[in-house]
């Protein structure tokens, strides 16, 4: 639940993008109320703290949290009624879709929200009542449920049936305001290495440090981890901005944006569990292992694998599934399609690499070990990127290259026979007349 608590701002995030991609604002009115919401956003973030402390009634952190949300809602609200009444330009597709988000997304979202700080208010003035927090899950943990909830209404709103079907029945014209595509690939790509700046941040800003040698590694490899990740996320955009997905029809949109979705918040969770590593380390100066480890190691593998997943899947949505399984073929000179070794045998390598992350921790069970495990999957995979590169776009640099490499071969086997033969003549006794 923290990871999406943390994630809702990305949900904010995401608001404004699409706001942004579509209207244009320019007076000082609409910027005042973009600090404002600003504020409120910074004061959720600066409330979403350690788990245990939402376990005591008398700390004010959910209570402040689901006013701030609250606010920020109402003020998304009044900007979708402001564009219902003054909104300038095609005046039918502006109020249609101001009128779709009201009702479906913005009034129900502020409702769920009251409703969470309306939880929290009362658990906050009868916080003396509750002495006992054993349990699972209590009142206690209602708003900050609901809002969760709310965040994932936000990712089935964007996606639904009924969203898709307006679209596909209806004139769109009629119904739905573009977006600048450009603008938002930008913008995703700016919040993806946000998320991880933030990995490095876990890595980095905890605040202590000591002289283990474990903590040394987990810091060393966590940061060679994200760079190469970075290395992955770049390689998965095309450099063709037309080639990209948010340019292509609706379902590579929809399973684009999705996917974004799920890497960010795996990259908050990433960066969690490296910094449950090194406070391991550092409380305890030694790495025995543990239930409480076990869980973290658990966590580290299954947001790794959604992050390496998940880039293999955006790769498919600018590509297409069709173009994609047409690498593994090859047309021969006689009009006949077989196989592409080359793809083909780096196809199955990615796939044995995504089973060794899913099971990563059936192999390795100490912390300072599975974290330069993880680096090294995400490499073999980067490596894997590059080859397949090479075999597609640079088929006549690689035949080439195999070609020189073949003929260096074959010089070096001759070398050595001659070598062989020559000494061979010299050892033999001479034949005396």
């Amino acid at each position: 639940m923290h990871c999406i608590l943390q994630h809702q701002k990305g949900a904010c995030w995401d608001n404004e993008t699409f706001y942004q991609s579509r209207y244009l604002t320019i007076d000082y009115c609409h910027r005042i109320t973009e600090v404002l919401r600003y504020i409120f956003v910074a004061f959720a973030i600066f409330n979403i703290t350690e788990f245990q402390n939402y376990y005591d009634p008398l700390n004010a952190n959910i209570l402040i949290y689901t006013l701030s949300m609250t606010l920020e809602q109402m003020m998304q609200l009044a900007l979708r009624v402001e564009l219902y009444f003054k909104g300038l330009g095609d005046d039918v597709p502006i109020k249609n879709h101001s009128l779709h988000e009201i009702k479906f997304r913005k009034l129900p979202f502020l409702a769920m929200y009251i409703a969470a700080f309306v939880v929290a208010a009362i658990s906050y003035s009868r916080a003396n009542e509750f002495t006992d927090r054993g349990k699972v899950w209590d009142f206690n943990d209602l708003p900050m449920t609901i809002t969760a909830v709310i965040y994932l209404l936000e990712l089935l709103y964007e996606f639904s049936w009924y969203q898709l079907g307006q679209i596909q029945t209806k004139d769109v014209r009629t119904y739905f305001v573009p977006v600048i595509v450009d603008y938002l690939i930008k913008r995703y790509g700016e919040f993806t290495l946000l998320l991880l700046g933030e990995c490095i941040l876990s890595l980095l800003g905890i605040g202590e440090t000591t002289t283990s040698k474990y903590y040394y590694m987990i810091v060393i490899f966590g940061i060679v981890t994200v760079i190469w990740l970075l290395f992955l996320i770049f390689e998965s955009e095309p450099s063709d901005a037309q080639a990209h997905a948010l340019w292509g029809n609706r379902w590579n949109t929809v399973c684009y944006i999705l996917l974004i979705q799920i890497i960010t918040i795996s990259l908050i969770g990433l960066g969690a569990s490296f910094k449950i590593f090194l406070h391991t380390v550092i409380d305890e100066n030694t790495l025995p292992y543990d239930d409480g480890r076990d869980i973290g190691i658990k966590f580290f593998v299954v947001v790794l694998s959604l992050v390496v997943v998940s880039l293999e899947l955006l790769n498919l949505c600018h590509v297409g599934i069709k173009r994609a399984v047409g690498h593994l073929f090859q047309t021969t000179e006689g009009g006949k399609r077989k196989l592409y070794w080359p793809v083909f045998v780096v196809a199955l390598i990615k796939v044995g690499i995504f089973l060794f992350c899913f099971t990563l921790n059936q192999w390795i069970h100490e912390a300072e070990h599975i974290v330069p495990a993880g680096c090294a999957v995400v490499v073999a995979l980067s490596i894997t990127r590059v080859v397949v590169y090479f075999s597609l776009h640079q088929q006549a640099l690689l035949k080439r290259t195999m070609e020189i490499v073949r003929q260096s071969v074959d010089s070096a086997k001759t070398a050595v026979f001659r070598a062989a033969t020559l000494r061979q003549e010299v050892e033999r006794p001479c034949n005396r007349v």
